[in-house]
């Protein structure tokens, strides 16, 4: 089956993106893969935002950056057990998606996201366009703008499949 690709280049993702993502898949009758890139390094930088602010964020997301640190830092059995927890609390997100008729399916990249993202779309031949969400942390996690405007020219460079990005409410 042909699948949109919602690929969230931050730790939350934008509910905005979400909801159109979910309602162009139910239009075009596909299914819906999200796939998180966090940037390495960034957990702790966020973290440490999050003390000093006192700001919450969803347990999965917080989950998710913990493992990936653990990953960076060769404790993969660690890393694979947050990753599992952080798979079982994503099923909020998923069952919005299954409720709305749209099979979705979650994955968790780190690195650099234009090429998380370029090598997810080519080793994911079905899929048939990408929704690139660069505000899904509301630019929390440090990396400007214009950083984010060029991994997105970089990805619709290199990608074979349509690109787009949902505006951000002002």
């Amino acid at each position: 089956m042909k699948k949109v690709l919602l690929a969230i280049d931050g730790l939350t993702p934008d509910q905005k993106a979400f909801h159109y993502a979910v309602g162009l898949c139910q239009r075009i009758r596909v299914e819906l893969n999200i796939f998180q890139v966090i940037r390495p390094g960034i957990f702790k930088k966020y973290r440490d935002g999050l003390r000093k602010k006192g700001l919450m964020v969803r347990r999965l997301f917080e989950e998710t950056m913990v493992a990936v640190t653990y990953a960076e830092a060769d404790e993969h059995a660690t890393a694979r057990d947050m990753l599992a927890r952080a798979s079982q609390e994503s099923q909020r997100l998923l069952q919005a998606s299954e409720k709305a008729g749209v099979p979705c399916h979650f994955s968790v990249g780190s690195g650099t996201p234009d090429r998380e993202i370029i090598d997810y779309v080519k080793s994911h031949r079905d899929v048939v366009m990408t929704i690139y969400d660069a505000t899904g942390d509301g630019g929390r996690e440090g990396v400007r703008q214009s950083g984010k405007k060029t991994t997105l020219t970089r990805i619709k460079k290199d990608l074979d499949v349509p690109v787009i990005t949902v505006e951000q409410d002002r």
